[in-house]
């Protein structure tokens, strides 16, 4: 199961992890595991986070029945250990927008 680093800290723009695997999702997607993620799935009607792992972008993160957290991306990232940078742009406006409808309920 990969460690939600976003539990602790929602504000965590940037994090190191180990790579568990990588498998190819078709001609030009890869799912990369890692074992722990500041990237959010999409999850509850709240949309996922976007970033990069070494410089690779991360265009989806989705959670498998196993928990895990899978980020998709073009091509796969170059090491056993990643530096991953979240779009905190886009995190911050969706948190404030989960916060604001949560006012509105």
């Amino acid at each position: 199961m990969t460690k939600r680093l976003y539990y602790h800290d929602s504000y965590l723009r940037q994090f190191e992890a180990q790579v568990i695997r990588i498998e190819p999702a078709g001609a030009d997607r890869f799912h990369v595991f890692l074992d722990q993620t500041a990237f959010y799935p999409t999850s509850g009607g709240q949309p996922n986070d976007v970033g990069t792992l070494d410089g690779v972008a991360v265009q989806d993160v989705l959670e498998t029945e196993n928990e895990e957290i899978v980020h998709v991306t073009a091509q796969a990232p170059p090491g056993e250990r990643v530096h991953g940078v979240i779009d905190w742009g886009r995190r911050f406006d969706h948190m404030q927008q989960h916060t604001g409808q949560h006012s509105l309920s």
